[in-house]
């Protein structure tokens, strides 16, 4: 982000003059936003794992094993970035400087398997596939919420009208002490799974936002492939160039949508985002 505010105030953003420049600003554009990408992807299996009803699964969303994938999802894409260490460099031949790549190689591994295959096909395939999951245990686990409920209720009213049948006195003090103790269980699980709920729903939406900003991409690079060798006019050029530069506007979206998707779909969020932003400040007595 910096070099392009630096570019739009000063008409160069230093890629054309320092090499080490040059080859860094490439290298964290691909590694951060692979980065982001397989961490949205990690997050959609977490969340998975933690809304599932199989114990084993469950266990599987633990700090520990989320330390460990970032880390590794870390590592992946710091060294999927490597080529552009590689074959970014400064040329002169233009008759002023400037940052490029001439290589077909890193053309086709930076086009297809990084832009195409990784960030697009096969993020969003299994972005969408562990949001439905997601979605189906969840529903699961509201209707197993409710079931579990209604038997408690159903107990205590079995017992309520055979002691009125029989005439045998109901042990109500036990009974009322059993089902207390039930409904303080399922106010924590009711609790944790409302937490779990707004987490999951906000991991849904950011899936959503991405497949918003990713699948006109896709249309995009399908149509410029089939259509490489047509020869436009300026009008056909002209338009064509808006709707590159507003399906890269909407690709973008995805790095500054968290917030507000956070904000909008989280009461719990929305919450200590008012504690932090009205917190009253501390007023100490002064000493004489």
């Amino acid at each position: 982000m910096l070099p392009y505010v630096v570019d739009s105030f000063n008409g160069k953003n230093g890629t054309e003059t320092y090499l080490w420049w040059c080859k860094l600003v490439n290298y964290s554009g691909d590694a951060g936003y692979t980065l982001l990408v397989l961490a949205l992807c990690l997050g959609s299996i977490d969340r998975y794992h933690a809304t599932s009803r199989n114990a084993q699964l469950r266990q599987r969303s633990s700090m520990k094993v989320a330390t460990i994938s970032v880390t590794i999802i870390t590592l992946i894409s710091f060294l999927l970035a490597i080529p552009d260490l590689l074959y970014w460099y400064i040329d002169n031949s233009f008759g002023y400087p400037i940052c490029i790549y001439d290589s077909t190689f890193y053309l086709i591994y930076s086009s297809y398997f990084l832009g195409v295959f990784l960030n697009m096909f096969a993020s969003l395939s299994l972005l969408l596939i562990f949001g439905v999951l997601t979605y189906y245990n969840l529903k699961s686990v509201q209707h197993a919420s409710v079931r579990n409920r209604t038997a408690a209720v159903n107990v205590d009213t079995t017992a309520h009208t055979a002691s009125m049948n029989t005439g045998i006195p109901n042990n109500n003090n036990g009974n009322h002490t059993i089902i207390q103790q039930n409904d303080t269980q399922q106010s924590m699980k009711i609790s944790k799974q409302r937490i779990d709920t707004q987490f999951s729903v906000m991991l849904i939406l950011e899936i959503l936002c991405y497949a918003f900003a990713t699948v006109p991409q896709c249309i995009q690079f399908i149509y410029t492939q089939a259509t490489v060798n047509y020869i436009r006019s300026d009008m056909s050029q002209a338009i064509k160039g808006f709707f590159v530069n507003l399906i890269y506007v909407i690709s973008c979206t995805p790095l500054c949508t968290s917030f507000y998707i956070y904000y909008f779909s989280s009461s719990t969020y929305r919450q200590n985002i008012k504690k932090i932003l009205c917190k009253k400040r501390q007023i100490w007595p002064r000493h004489n």
